[in-house]
């Protein structure tokens, strides 16, 4: 049995999630597809998966990030700054941001492409509350309405739930994308997303140890 929804795993702080942001939203609207937005906490994921930070990772791995950072950003077409100005910063209110606008039944995929483009292209921290008012209300949303949900108790476990439901169902990197059960992990897996959703191609299963 299948469905029409596609998880998206991401977190508003991953230059791989914005390179493929557009792109994925676009994917999905021409073949119907709804997208169930999820931005996660990569922290606790990391510690369990076995991934590292970026300040983390060994000298050789984040030299050939900017080499790849270089090549799809070119590919795509699009603006990106190798070394923002405000990155790393603080992920977390920027993605609870998106989780308030997913409960409101908003245009998520527009807002976070707007707080993501922030960071990687227009040199904005949006690791700071009034940055991410301002974002929001250039973007044509409700920016201190949206704030007022993304600080709310009720946000906060929304947001813990999700970075556990992300840890169980065994997602390790932004951006993921789950369609009918099988995941697709980073942006440049879009080509096999597609054949997904155009319903080319059967889910995969593994099943079994590992």
């Amino acid at each position: 049995m299948t469905n029409n929804t596609v998880d998206y795993y991401f977190t508003v702080t991953s230059p791989w999630s914005y390179l493929g942001h557009q792109k994925f939203v676009d994917m999905c609207k021409e073949h119907n597809w709804i997208i169930s937005y999820k931005p996660v906490d990569f922290g606790p994921i990391f510690a369990q998966s076995g991934g590292l930070p970026l300040p983390q990772r060994s000298e050789q791995r984040r030299r050939y990030r900017l080499f790849e950072l270089q090549r799809w950003r070119d590919f795509r077409g699009i603006k990106l700054n190798l070394r923002p100005k405000f990155f790393p910063t603080n992920p977390d209110l920027g993605n609870k941001l998106c989780i308030a606008s997913e409960k409101l039944d908003l245009e998520t995929g527009r807002l976070a492409q707007a707080v993501m483009q922030a960071c990687w292209v227009e040199e904005k921290d949006i690791g700071n509350p009034e940055t991410l008012v301002l974002i929001a209300n250039e973007a044509g949303f409700d920016g201190p309405l949206l704030l007022e949900q993304a600080t709310s108790e009720t946000i906060s476990e929304a947001a813990t739930a999700l970075t556990s439901e992300a840890m169980t169902k065994q997602i390790f990197g932004a951006p993921t994308y789950v369609i009918n059960g099988e995941p697709f992990w980073g942006q440049d897996r879009l080509d096999f997303v597609v054949r997904a959703l155009s319903r080319t191609i059967q889910p995969y299963k593994v099943e079994g140890p590992v």
